[in-house]
């Protein structure tokens, strides 16, 4: 968005993107010591009914962050939560986007509240969330 302007209903994306390949999650696990090989061994997921490894949470959580913040530039990111509906399988075509639910004029600023979502290609819903932001 390139104008100061957000209002309500105000549409953020879409932005396409792809999920990270098994072997950056499995760095991304490793460097953030979790211990899961629904993560990192695909023989596993497959054995558990998976296409192959799962992408962890918080590391779509850090995508839709960062969406957020590409999307809404000057605004300051105040709380983000998320809840998983699908599993997102490594190197996945995803779909971001969003709308503005909220619009609140205060004393010290402006905030907004942005329903997001994150659509798989086959338009299925993996990932529901709910970012506060202000400035």
């Amino acid at each position: 968005m390139m104008t100061n302007a957000v209002e309500l209903g105000h549409e953020l994306g879409p932005r396409a993107r792809w999920a990270p390949p098994p072997e950056q999650i499995a760095l991304y696990v490793r460097a953030n010591g979790i211990v899961e090989p629904l993560f990192t061994e695909p023989a596993l997921a497959r054995a558990l009914g998976y296409r192959g490894v799962v992408v962890p949470g918080p590391m779509l959580t850090a995508f839709l962050d960062q969406f957020v913040r590409r999307e809404l530039p000057g605004w300051r990111l105040e709380a983000l939560s998320t809840t998983f509906r699908i599993p997102t399988i490594a190197s996945d075509r995803m779909v971001f986007s969003g709308v503005v639910t909220e619009q609140h004029h205060l004393s010290e600023g402006e905030r907004i509240v942005c329903d997001l979502v994150i659509d798989h290609a086959d338009s299925e819903r993996a990932v529901t969330g709910t970012a506060a932001l202000a400035r």
